[in-house]
């Protein structure tokens, strides 16, 4: 299959730089696990940036994607009835999109929704619904996921969340804290401590939610361009159709739209509708 960088995957170098610098300031910090094991805020970004895209390059070994989808992605291999449909389908749609799609590694995911994904370097997730779809439906699926496949958008996320593990452990250590306080039998005690803590935490994390704020603001641009890609393939028509039947509420609020991974259905409808 051609990769090609898109803005998707240049979109998501900014919650990458976010993550990286957030690592560094902690290295700079008064008191960290981050400074313990690093001297200087350098060598944390060299070694975490070389982890981080040693992480990547480890799901090129076909074993090593399995294992990590089955940890992070619970699901199946088709049946031969189900890959063989999915084959002729995929390769249809690489006929269309000039690309080959024999080496990607389809499996399905038992869910009631209707979904798709594509994740590191060749998987293919497919929902049990998604199967259920018209061939014309579910080649629109497949379609737009081959898009996100095409701009190396898997393998660039697998990065970025590699980066984003310290401020993980660190949001994980603060809901501990936040546990511990409430245990508290003294209920002023109790808001005292919790406003400190949430005052700590957030001038502590407060560029790691900037990062996770442009992570999430670059999937759903992601989402704009493999909606793009598969309409240039000739899909827009049933994908917009797919889009104005599911059952998808559009977030609500300021917060909601900015934590959102997918952007509304209406804006993705309507990009295809007009070919941006």
């Amino acid at each position: 299959m051609r990769r090609r960088p898109d803005r998707a995957l240049l979109a998501l170098v900014l919650p990458l730089l976010a993550f990286v610098a957030f690592g560094a300031a902690r290295v700079d910090a008064p008191a960290s696990l981050i400074g313990l094991l690093f001297d200087r805020p350098a060598e944390f970004a060299a070694v975490a940036t070389v982890l981080a895209l040693g992480g990547a390059v480890l799901l090129v070994i076909p074993a090593v994607e399995r294992r990590v989808a089955h940890l992070f992605a619970p699901s199946r291999a088709p049946t031969a009835e189900e890959d063989a449909r999915l084959r002729r389908l995929l390769g249809r749609v690489g006929e269309r999109a000039g690309t080959r799609t024999d080496r990607l590694v389809p499996r399905v995911q038992e869910a009631h929704e209707l979904n798709a994904a594509a994740g590191a370097v060749r998987l293919l997730f497919v929902t049990d619904t998604a199967l259920r779809c018209t061939d014309a439906e579910l080649e629109a699926l497949l379609a737009h996921e081959l898009g996100h496949h095409r701009g190396l958008h898997p393998l660039a996320t697998a990065v970025v969340w590699w980066l984003s593990l310290p401020g993980e452990l660190l949001a994980a250590v603060f809901r501990v804290l936040r546990g511990l306080a409430a245990d508290l039998r003294v209920r002023p005690l109790v808001l005292l401590v919790g406003l400190v803590l949430l005052v700590w935490q957030v001038l502590v994390m407060w560029l790691y939610y900037v990062g996770k704020l442009l992570a999430q603001w670059a999937a759903r641009v992601s989402e704009f361009v493999a909606d793009a890609a598969a309409a240039d393939w000739g899909y827009g028509e049933q994908l917009a159709a797919l889009y104005r039947d599911a059952d998808v509420p559009v977030p609500q609020g300021l917060v909601a739209r900015l934590l959102a991974e997918h952007p509304p259905m209406p804006a993705r409808i309507e990009r295809i509708g007009s070919g941006a």
